[in-house]
């Protein structure tokens, strides 16, 4: 593992991401193709959490946020987030589409791992700070490969800690 990896294994470890997700906000296959449909659906999967009143409202901040630049960061991999107001603590989802979604990627290939990440608006620190951890963390091929052949969502969960 390089210095990165070990970094980012780090920054998971520390921040124990997983304490913002569950079980109920990781979907192994996602039933949508298309980049909004699948926002929407993530938006769903993200009002599961006790922090998220309206899948409405997380759908608004989601797209807000891919308006301004998309969140597909490359390597089969997008990590949707935003800050919404009525979010009232830092949630985490994770969906994952085998057929791959048109997610306007910076390489321009299909996203198989989707992340998204919501904040109530005040959260800025924590919600960079969880970006940074997941973006280290999923530059690294092995655990995009883990990600994808997972067959629970405790093999998420685990993880999102680093472990």
């Amino acid at each position: 593992m390089d210095n990165k990896g070990i970094i980012g294994k780090m920054a998971a470890q520390h921040l124990k991401l997983s304490q913002f997700s569950g079980f109920d906000l990781i979907k192994l296959e996602l039933e949508s193709t298309k980049k909004n449909d699948v926002l929407r659906e993530i938006s769903e999967l993200l009002a599961k959490s006790p922090n998220i009143d309206n899948p409405d409202s997380a759908y608004e901040a989601l797209i807000e946020r891919e308006s301004l630049a998309s969140t597909g960061m490359g390597l089969g991999v997008a990590v949707p987030h935003g800050r919404d107001p009525s979010c009232k603590g830092l949630t985490i989802a994770f969906a994952r589409s085998t057929k791959g979604i048109k997610f306007d990627a910076f390489d321009g290939q299909p996203v198989h791992l989707v992340f998204a990440v919501l904040v109530p608006i005040t959260a800025i620190h924590l919600h960079l700070q969880v970006l940074a951890s997941l973006s280290i963390l999923l530059q690294q091929p092995e655990n995009r490969k883990r990600l994808m052949e997972a067959e629970f969502p405790q093999e998420i969960l685990e993880f999102l800690d680093g472990e």
